[in-house]
């Protein structure tokens, strides 16, 4: 009996097998990051702009939206009755539903602090070349696969990793850059993702 193709879309694609390489003609060295880097990167927020964001439309908007209203209703207010504020509502507590909470995909709650707090090394590679050589291959990763995980950049430069490197990486790296420091030039990268 013949053998039948698959019929899927996925097999219709053509995605070449991952195969990662060294692509730096020069040395690389992995160095731990301090005490202070790791509690930075807890603690200090990956995007700023996210941070400018929640700022103006959480924080801003409502405050401006309520003190325009309050402005509106108390004047509105003392046109009608000639007095300066309204008397204030007394015994009216706003609820609170706490459904949406619970119906929230629970992938958050289920992650536990060792994933969220994954550290690896950072590198240092001795020219700016390599290290630019470096992100643009990883950026070629992503695009083709969708992602490049820690054990991919330690490939890239030459460093054994271990297998939980595997597990960890970027979906993207529009923040990535390279750094001048004393020993060489450093991959500055995003905080490592679980890549479920």
């Amino acid at each position: 009996m013949d053998e039948y193709k698959s019929n899927s879309h996925r097999s219709k694609e053509s995605i070449p097998d991952k195969k990662v390489e060294k692509v730096i003609s020069g040395s690389a060295k992995s160095k731990k990051k301090s005490g202070i880097h790791k509690l930075a990167d807890i603690f200090v927020a990956e995007d700023l702009s996210s941070v400018g964001d929640y700022i103006f439309s959480d924080v801003l908007v409502p405050a401006f939206k309520k003190a325009v209203s309050d402005v509106v209703s108390n004047g509105i207010y003392m046109l009608l009755y000639g007095e300066t504020s309204a008397p204030k509502k007394s015994g009216s507590a706003s609820r609170v539903s706490y459904s949406s909470y619970y119906d929230r995909d629970d992938s958050r709650r289920t992650t536990s602090i060792a994933r969220r707090n994954y550290s690896y090394d950072e590198i240092v590679l001795d020219n700016r070349s390599d290290a630019e050589d470096v992100l643009v291959r990883m950026d070629e990763l992503i695009e083709c696969y969708g992602i490049a995980s820690v054990a991919d950049l330690y490939d890239l430069v030459g460093i054994d990793g271990s297998y939980t490197d595997n597990h960890y990486g970027w979906k993207n790296l529009r923040n990535a850059q390279v750094v001048r420091v004393r020993e060489g030039y450093l991959l500055k990268l995003p905080k490592a993702v679980p890549l479920n």
